[in-house]
């Protein structure tokens, strides 16, 4: 008997040492897996989002709602964009006192950054004096291009550079609205002409002798946020975008003029079906909405929390805080 209970405790300690080596080995496989190389190898290419916070680069996804930091650089981010497949990424962060332009094709096994150029730029040039917020950095048709120098004149930024990357070589010119609308996907002025129509402070969609209305189930009136009515504008439009379908448009309200015009962003399908007000966005920041390939929008609200609408369901979901810059893929 006792040779029996003997058998039974050192075949259960057996199990439980041996069970303890397994449970040691799954979480050390565990760490392997998710060391950051093997992580970026996999996810970087496959996120559709991705933003910053206090420097640090995210992208997320919204198949399971995660995120993963871009562990290749350490160095704070200013501000980044992809190139138009979503392969290689640049950004800019701070080297000798200077802004310069890294950049790194993610879709490689083992990304490595590299130095590119010395845009010859502090990075102060590069922050809004009215919302501290990182100028804009765009990518269009092999060539980026960066906002700087900030002036009350205007209240934004009177100078940009544009960096060729075939030629290796910086153009600095005088802020051109045109040239941003080009970069950012704004619609062009004779465009806006074309497609849209205000009448009775209402915005009508007219492309292709249509004319829908895209505001008449929107209550524009509460969210005008100055108690002084001096500030208080007839209801105008701005900054339209449409979605990559162009089945849908997201557009700025205009309510209120002080230094800067004031408002929210609006998203609608063309046809006038499923308006949705974003609340607590403002037209006066730099930070505008975006689209994503899947016809949703990311947006940041007042408080600098980042989310991404769905005007089909009418849903808003939130993806991270304390974002102050965010690109899509």
């Amino acid at each position: 008997m006792k040779k029996t209970i003997y058998l039974l405790i050192s075949l259960f300690l057996f199990t439980t040492c041996n069970s303890d080596h397994q449970e040691n080995g799954i979480i050390k496989s565990q760490t392997e897996d998710e060391s950051p190389q093997k992580v970026a190898d996999i996810l970087y290419t496959q996120y559709p989002l991705a933003f910053l916070c206090e420097g640090e680069l995210f992208f997320y996804s919204f198949d399971d709602n995660t995120k993963v930091k871009f562990m290749e650089e350490t160095e704070a981010i200013l501000n980044f964009t992809f190139d138009s497949d979503g392969k290689i990424l640049y950004y800019n962060v701070v080297r000798d006192n200077s802004l310069w332009l890294k950049s790194v094709d993610i879709s490689e096994s083992n990304p490595t950054p590299e130095w590119v150029v010395d845009w010859k730029l502090k990075k102060d040039a590069c922050i809004s004096e009215t919302y501290g917020e990182a100028s804009s950095f765009l990518y269009h048709k092999g060539e980026l291009l960066i906002e700087h120098t900030f002036s009350w004149d205007f209240y934004g930024f009177e100078s940009m550079s544009i960096y060729s990357i075939a030629k290796n070589k910086i153009t600095r010119k005088e802020l051109d609205y045109s040239v941003i609308r080009k970069f950012s996907g704004e619609l062009s002025f004779n465009k806006i002409q074309n497609y849209f129509e205000t009448s009775n402070q209402q915005l009508y969609y007219t492309r292709n002798n249509a004319k829908a209305c895209l505001t008449d189930n929107l209550n524009f009136k509460e969210l005008r946020q100055n108690e002084n009515k001096d500030f208080w504008v007839d209801i105008e439009y701005t900054r339209y975008s449409l979605s990559p379908d162009e089945k849908k448009v997201f557009f700025g309200v205009i309510l209120e003029f002080g230094d800067l015009a004031h408002g929210p962003y609006c998203i609608s399908n063309v046809d006038g079906s499923n308006q949705m007000l974003l609340k607590n966005t403002d037209i006066a920041s730099s930070k505008k909405p975006i689209w994503l390939k899947n016809n949703k929008v990311a947006f940041v609200d007042n408080e600098q929390n980042l989310f991404v609408a769905n005007n089909e369901t009418n849903s808003i979901q939130k993806i991270a805080q304390n974002v102050s810059f965010y690109v899509p893929k």
